[in-house]
């Protein structure tokens, strides 16, 4: 039978907390409680616009990771002197706010029934796909071990490379049980480009009779103040990735959007009734081996 990789988006999608955190209100408490607004960035304005818009590319392509990154911004234009004075007090800041937000990053408990059952399916390959900084591999995979479940970095070499269903894995039972992590700063490309999605085939061994499931909010349940989540640009980037994942996965591929509504009194019960939605959707695939849509 033929096998079915399933690939979930993390920010916005797993994680509703990741977007929660990024609201104006939340973010600039955020940025006074770990310190960084003791160094000039104390408004959403300045974090979005003067540190993350400007480092973006990078921190998301490399290993840099997220507080290097903050830390480098914000005292680039320092003395020497001021860096022997300030940089120690700086990276303490940053690694506060860095830890926080991995911290209010958690999966919803509403995707843990249908994650756990993915989790061990004999022909499912599961994947967490993000578009992140380079700590993200990381707590990733500390909130799977909080659901009693192992989730491995597509980057790393050896077991991650095994897919679900393979003999080879036979020989290798703790390779059984696991999620795979696919974090743009691991893999240096970003999921809207082609190699991105390449990297995922070939590192699951996904083969041309499989199908694959994309589950992703395409942006669209993100805070407003990165301006990630305008329609437009949502519109776009669906259709942009179907036709990439329609080239890469030879036309075996579908799309689950993961799209809410901006009424946040509405937010939790109408992501429960969606997460419920996509569940069946995925079970009756499974059971008959058809087109998931929804």
């Amino acid at each position: 039978m033929a096998g079915l990789t399933i690939v979930f988006d993390y920010s916005g999608t797993l994680s509703l907390e990741a977007v929660a955190f990024a609201k104006d209100d939340t973010l600039e408490r955020q940025l006074h409680l770990s310190g960084l607004a003791d160094f000039g960035v104390m408004s959403p304005e300045i974090f979005w616009g003067k540190i993350v818009n400007p480092t973006w590319e990078e921190g998301s392509r490399s290993p840099i990771g997220y507080r290097r990154l903050i830390v480098g911004k914000i005292s680039e234009k320092w003395t020497v002197s001021r860096k022997g004075t300030s940089l120690a007090a700086l990276d303490r800041a940053a690694g506060i706010f860095v830890a926080r937000y991995f911290s209010h990053s958690r999966i919803d408990p509403s995707w843990r029934p249908l994650l756990q059952e993915l989790y061990n399916h004999p022909l499912v390959t599961a994947v967490v796909a993000t578009d992140h900084y380079a700590e993200a591999t990381e707590a990733i995979k500390g909130q799977f071990q909080d659901l009693e479940m192992k989730a491995l970095p597509l980057a790393a070499g050896g077991k991650a490379d095994v897919r679900v269903g393979d003999k080879e894995e036979d020989e290798d039972p703790e390779s059984r049980g696991r999620f795979f992590i696919a974090n743009s700063a691991d893999l240096g490309h970003r999921k809207d480009e082609e190699k991105f999605w390449v990297r995922v085939r070939e590192r699951t061994k996904w083969a041309p009779t499989d199908r694959l499931l994309l589950v992703d909010d395409f942006g669209a349940n993100e805070a407003a103040g990165d301006h990630y989540g305008q329609e437009a640009k949502v519109a776009a980037r669906r259709q942009s990735t179907m036709e990439m994942l329609t080239k890469v996965f030879a036309g075996r591929a579908e799309v689950m959007p993961f799209i809410l509504s901006g009424d946040e009194t509405m937010r939790p019960g109408e992501a429960r009734l969606r997460i419920e939605q996509i569940a069946a959707r995925v079970r009756e695939s499974l059971r008959g081996g058809g087109s998931p849509h929804v």
